[in-house]
C-alpha cells in the first residue's frame, strides 16, 4: 500500500470519529459511503483500516469513561448502517469471482452480542471467494456445531471482543473439537488482538492465510 493510501484511510477515520463525536450519525454513513463511491478507498481497506480501527478506539475511550454506552452504541449503529449498504457490493464482486471452493461458518460464541467485526470478517471472506455462513452473536456450541456438520463447512471462525471470553474460549474450541472432528477452528476479535495466549497456533485468526485473494472494490461502476 502507499503512503498516500494509508494517509487516506487515516484522514477518512479521523474524518468519520469527528462526525460521531458530534452524534451526526448520518453524515458518517456517507461520508463513508462517498469514499467508496469515489474511488478514494475500496471495501476490504474501508473495514480494515478505517471502520475496525475506529471500533476498537471508540471501544477504548468507553472503558476509560470518555466515551458514554449510547455514544459507542451511535458509533456500532452506523458502522452497520455502512458494511449494510455495501453488500450488495460485495455479492456482485462476489459472482464475478473463482470460487474457492470452501466453505466458513462464522458466530459469536453464546454470552457474546458483538458481532460487528464478525460482520465484516464475512464479507471479506466472500470477497475471497468463500461460501459464507454468518449465524451472528450469541450462538450455542450445539447450534453451532448442528450448523457446521449441515452446512459441511470447512472452517469456523469464532469472535469475542471481551475479557470475559478469553477465559472460557479454551472450553468452547475443546467442546467443538470433539464435535467436529476435520473442521478448522479458528478465533478472532477484539479480546484477542494483543495476546493469544490460551491459543494453540492453529486456532489464531491469520487474515493473509484465509483471504490472500480479497478483491477489491471500490463503486458500482
Amino acid at each position: 500500500m502507499t503512503p498516500d493510501a494509508k494517509d487516506g484511510s487515516a484522514a477518512l477515520r479521523e474524518s468519520l470519529d469527528r462526525l460521531l463525536a458530534t452524534h451526526d450519525r448520518p453524515g458518517a454513513v456517507m461520508a463513508a459511503l462517498d469514499a467508496v463511491d469515489a474511488g478514494r478507498i475500496d471495501i476490504p481497506q474501508l473495514y480494515t483500516e478505517v471502520l475496525t480501527p475506529l471500533m476498537v478506539s471508540v471501544g477504548g475511550r468507553w472503558q476509560s469513561g470518555d466515551v458514554r454506552v449510547w455514544e459507542e452504541h451511535l458509533y456500532s449503529a452506523a458502522v452497520r448502517d455502512v458494511v449494510d449498504a455495501l453488500y450488495p457490493r460485495v455479492l456482485a464482486a462476489k459472482a464475478a469471482l473463482q470460487p474457492a471452493d470452501r466453505a466458513v461458518l462464522l458466530a459469536c460464541p453464546h454470552g457474546e452480542g458483538h458481532d460487528l467485526g464478525l460482520r465484516m470478517l464475512s464479507d471479506l471472506f466472500d470477497l475471497a471467494g468463500w461460501t459464507t455462513y454468518l449465524l451472528g452473536p450469541d450462538v450455542p456450541n450445539a447450534e453451532i456445531v448442528d450448523a457446521a456438520r449441515t452446512l459441511a463447512v470447512d472452517l469456523v471462525l469464532l469472535t469475542s471482543a471481551t475479557h470475559f471470553h478469553r477465559v472460557r474460549i479454551r472450553h468452547v474450541l475443546d467442546e467443538l473439537r470433539d464435535s467436529l472432528q476435520g473442521v478448522r477452528l479458528v478465533v478472532a476479535g477484539p479480546a484477542w488482538a494483543a495476546d493469544t495466549a490460551g491459543l494453540r497456533d492453529d486456532e489464531v485468526f491469520h487474515a493473509a492465510e484465509f483471504l490472500g485473494d480479497v478483491a477489491p472494490v471500490r463503486s458500482d461502476g
